[in-house]
């Protein structure tokens, strides 16, 4: 008994000191898996799917050639859209774009969501947001957003491949102050 006895003192403690971290590791999953559930709810894989496929498409964007070369018809030394090298041209622009567009997956993003979503809400806030998520309001609201997204997202790649040529242009212009300087005093 005695034996005993000496088993249940340590075991005892040992339950007292360990249990709060198992209890906060409990806590801790369930707040990452309800963190998870309210990125799948909101599908933000989906929209980063998107998004992705629209930052790969270079027509129209900041980083189409033709859009380049409209601006700045020198800037691929000579080539134009009536070379023969310029499907070339093109394409190694369509894959730049796309590697760089592509460096981060649509799963990374959600998980990175994911994260944020479980460091700046407190379980209780994640509940409440699945819930409401979970509601035919959240999944109409939900749906909403992402259209809208979708549609901001086009929007914007217009808005910036404009500002850029503008951009451009100007930085453009600016560089060649600066090599005539350069001409002059080349230090």
């Amino acid at each position: 008994m005695q034996s005993l006895s000496k088993l249940l003192v340590p075991l005892c403690l040992a339950l007292t000191i360990f249990s709060p971290v198992a209890s906060e590791a409990a806590g801790s999953d369930r707040k990452a898996a309800l963190a998870t559930q309210l990125t799948e709810l909101m599908q933000v894989e989906r929209s980063a799917s998107e998004y992705l496929a629209e930052c790969s498409k270079p027509q129209g964007s900041p980083f189409d050639p033709k859009r380049i070369f409209s601006v700045e018809p020198g800037y691929f030394g000579g080539i134009s859209p009536q070379s023969a090298y310029w499907p070339e041209v093109v394409e190694l622009y369509a894959r730049y774009q796309s590697r760089a567009c592509h460096s981060v997956s649509a799963a990374k993003f959600a998980a990175f969501f994911a994260a944020q979503y479980e460091n700046k809400l407190s379980e209780e806030e994640l509940d409440a947001a699945v819930s409401f998520f979970s509601s035919s309001a959240g999944r109409r609201y939900n749906a909403a957003s992402v259209e809208a997204n979708l549609a901001l997202q086009t929007y914007l790649t217009k808005q910036m491949a404009e500002i850029v040529s503008v951009a451009f242009k100007d930085v453009q212009s600016d560089l060649r102050l600066i090599l005539a300087k350069y001409k002059k005093d080349p230090r």
